[in-house]
């Protein structure tokens, strides 16, 4: 009595490679997708940060200014690394008779759509007595 056995060959079919390579694509897609977007988020947030940073350095240069700022709303620009960030200040009077609130809009360039506003309070230097 003969017995004949099969062998089956070790290792993966053409199909179960295949398989393995398009959920491996998929997979390795989706990461690139997600590093892509990191990327956009964390110019935006430098962007945002450098808006803040703009604010806030306007505010010190006000407030080591000994010359109180004129009424009312200004526009201007700032250049920084060849790229201009539109800022408004907007001075009104405050609730303490003679002290100034000074509000500063920073507005990001583009491709980014964010901004950062500061509100500080002036107070002028105080005037010698005649």
């Amino acid at each position: 009595m003969t017995t004949t056995t099969k062998t089956r060959a070790q290792g993966f079919t053409l199909l179960e490679v295949l398989i393995a390579l398009v959920v491996l694509a998929i997979a390795l897609a989706a990461v690139i997708k997600v590093s892509g977007q990191s990327a956009q988020t964390l110019d935006r947030l430098r962007a945002d940060t450098a808006a803040t940073v703009i604010a806030d350095d306007l505010c010190a240069r006000l407030q080591l200014s000994a010359q109180a700022p004129e009424l009312g709303t200004r526009q201007s620009q700032v250049e920084i690394n060849g790229q201009s960030w539109r800022v408004r200040q907007t001075v009104s009077a405050g609730q303490v008779p003679g002290v100034l609130k000074v509000a500063y809009l920073v507005e990001t360039p583009a491709p980014y759509a964010g901004q950062a506003s500061i509100v500080t309070y002036f107070y002028p230097p105080a005037q010698k007595a005649p």
